[in-house]
């Protein structure tokens, strides 16, 4: 048991250094942000995240109402 339990926590340090590898090497290093709105690929596909999404139809249904007054 003890042995398993030390070799998961080895696989584990391994990846969490591999994974940081980037942040430790170069000056200034972050992770990528994976917020939908800030992700180019997304932006040009049109796509927004749930809270601009719902911000620009809450705006379009506005717009509607103001021009049926």
């Amino acid at each position: 048991m003890a042995k398993l339990f030390l070799l998961v926590l080895a696989v584990v340090g391994v990846a969490v250094i591999l994974l940081c590898i980037r942040i430790l090497l170069k000056r200034n290093g972050t992770f990528h942000s994976e917020h939908i709105g800030q992700s180019k690929a997304m932006r040009e596909r049109g796509i927004h995240c749930a809270q601009a999404t719902d911000r620009i139809e809450h705006a379009s249904t506005l717009n509607v109402t103001d021009m049926e007054k």
